[in-house]
């Protein structure tokens, strides 16, 4: 005879229905409708009665067992379960009588069974879940209708239930208890993990979170936990895990769960150190005062200088370099105070260097801003690298930027290695984009950086975080390049703000609108030149137009249709945005000619990379 397995087939709180689509058990209509659960409430020592309806939606009639069970939470994730037939009953299901305990249902119909559940004198007060389930006594053989009978059939037993919340009436104590906090690491993250207990008599519906604090009371996280039980039943407890990504490699902190529930709150705590507490402690302080209290005691000694000092005036260059999408022409940009610099997401957005100029009292900076380094897979690459390498050798001071949302890689490595060889040329580490992290993430990276050039062999000039679109520390930057610079006149004339030709400047603006919203490798493929700039004749003096006319170059037929866009209106839209930024350049107002030519593998091609002058 074929071995029976018997599944349970129990459904969310809340469901209107226990139901495996063929059949369903469920309380017995009311006087005001349906029942999703029984919800029953009573006194030690009282009587209550109720029926449970079975609903056959089958061709054929189904038998079934009835019986009263006691729930629990599971292990596994918390959620409601029912005991078996054969477990031991406690509580609602000890004190629960079936008027029947089998039952046939015939094809298509519906049986009634009612129930008597009495309380005794001394039954604890409170919540005491259960279900009455329906077990269906001939199994369903795995194979499909009748296959049980076979002698290699493995009959399969299912159940339904429908759930019963009793609570007892007298006090209620709703308590939470979290025990048993521990934080594993496994490779760039740790596990966190955690048991909840219900130590009350009601049913809870938890809430929790997490939270982590430094040596030195940093915030290093806080966040909501999920994944926990909708209900956690009286007496019962769950453990739970949860992931920590990118805790700090060297840091001792305090991982502390917090947890409530109907006015019950709890909380357990356990601590967390990648090294010895102590050492990890040491190096913190260490490392960021380091990289941080030089910046900040340059700046107080600036400010506290006089205007009538005598201190030399200094002009001359610094390069920002970096590799592609590291910030530079943002960062170029907000130290000259307008646009100089095209920027965009796309990495080598740069493709020649940038001059934007500051002027100071005391200073003046020329700000070279470079194209990423990166791998060349063009001879177009090839060429911007060494236009980049040909830049650091002749500045005076080499600003480095590295994005504070990334951790340094082997490009940032690779770039630090050639820098290491630049020995008499200052060097400025410049931590980019800190509004995109956490101040915990940027005293991570300003540890790793300072790390970088230890391992090297080379010490940074300075180490600074600055945000370019926050404006933050932007200024203290240029403080701290200002005295690096050679002691000088100016090199260009008080309100020059870059050097770049208007023809040069115009194309890049248009390239810049050009590279909004293309994907893959079209971003590198796109190239502009402008063919002419020239007044219209015979305009009014207070009524001036300037006509321009450019070509986009791309390098193959297929992506002309993707720069026009349906009936030319991608086009259009590049001419509208590139005319308002150009307009605001030259102070005057532009009529845009734009035409989309193919040259065909520019980027590879020699003489068509001379032609657009690379």
């Amino acid at each position: 005879m074929a071995a029976a397995a018997i599944g349970l087939v129990l459904l969310p709180a809340g469901t209107a229905e226990a139901d495996d689509g063929q059949w369903s058990v469920l309380p017995a209509a009311s006087t005001i409708g349906t029942r999703p659960c029984f919800y029953l409430a009573a006194a030690p020592g009282q009587r209550v009665t109720d029926a449970v309806t079975l609903t056959n939606r089958s061709d054929h009639p189904r038998t079934f067992r009835l019986y009263a069970a006691d729930a629990y939470n599971t292990a596994r994730d918390g959620g409601f379960a029912v005991r078996g037939p054969d477990e031991p009953r406690r509580a609602a299901a000890a004190w629960t009588r079936l008027d029947r305990e089998r039952v046939t249902v015939p094809a298509r119909g519906t049986v009634g069974v009612g129930f008597t559940l009495t309380v005794p004198d001394r039954a604890e007060p409170g919540d005491h879940p259960g279900a009455v389930v329906a077990l269906e006594e001939r199994p369903e053989a795995a194979g499909g209708p009748g296959a049980a009978d076979a002698a290699t059939g493995i009959g399969v037993r299912q159940a339904v239930a429908a759930r019963m919340y009793l609570r007892v009436t007298g006090p209620t104590a709703p308590a939470l208890a979290v025990g048993d906090v521990t934080v594993h690491r496994r490779g760039s993250a740790a596990e966190i993990s955690y048991t909840l207990h219900n130590t009350g008599n009601v049913t809870l519906r938890p809430r929790a979170g997490l939270t982590a604090t430094g040596a030195l009371g940093r915030r290093l996280l806080d966040r909501g936990l999920t994944g926990l039980p909708a209900e956690l039943l009286p007496g019962q407890e769950v453990r739970l895990a949860t992931r920590w990504d990118g805790p700090p490699d060297v840091e001792w902190a305090q991982v502390t769960v917090h947890a409530r529930a109907d006015g019950s709150t709890a909380q357990g705590r356990a601590a967390y150190a990648a090294h010895p507490p102590l050492a990890a402690l040491l190096a913190v302080v260490a490392l960021v005062w380091s990289a941080l209290g030089a910046a900040s005691g340059r700046m107080a000694r600036m400010s506290d200088r006089s205007p009538e000092s005598t201190a030399p005036h200094r002009a001359g260059f610094a390069c920002f370099v970096g590799r592609p999408n590291a910030g530079k022409s943002t960062l170029t940009n907000a130290l000259v105070g307008t646009k100089v610099a095209i920027t965009s997401n796309r990495p080598q957005t740069t493709r020649h260097t940038v001059r934007g100029i500051v002027h100071r009292p005391d200073a003046q900076l020329v700000l070279v801003d470079t194209p990423g380094l990166h791998k060349p897979r063009t001879l177009l690459g090839e060429r911007l690298n060494d236009v980049v390498r040909t830049t650091w050798a002749e500045v005076d001071v080499i600003g480095f930027c590295l994005p504070a949302d990334q951790k340094l890689g082997p490009g940032d490595k690779f770039i630090a290695k050639e820098l290491a060889g630049i020995k008499k040329t200052p060097k400025i580490a410049i931590i980019t984009k800190t509004d995109l992290v956490e101040s915990k993430q940027v005293g991570e990276q300003l540890i790793a950086v300072h790390q970088l050039a230890e391992e090297l062999g080379f010490e940074w000039a300075e180490i600074v975080p600055v945000s370019a679109v926050g404006d933050s520390q932007v200024q203290l930057l240029a403080d701290l390049i200002a005295p690096l610079l050679p002691e000088s006149p100016p090199l260009y004339p008080e309100g020059d703000l870059t050097d770049e030709p208007e023809m040069v400047m115009v194309a890049e603006l248009i390239r810049e609108a050009a590279l909004e919203g293309v994907r893959d490798e079209l971003p590198h493929s796109i190239a502009v030149v402008v063919e002419e700039m020239i007044p219209r004749e015979n305009r009014p003096a207070d009524r001036p137009l300037l006509d321009i006319h450019a070509n986009v170059y791309i390098e193959r037929p297929s992506q002309k249709g993707i720069i026009i866009g349906p009936k030319g209106s991608r086009l259009k839209e590049v001419g509208m945005k590139s005319r308002k930024h150009i307009e605001a350049l030259l102070g005057t107002p532009v009529f845009l000619d734009l035409h989309v030519k193919v040259a065909k593998d520019w980027q590879r091609d020699p003489k068509q990379l001379r032609k657009l002058g690379f």
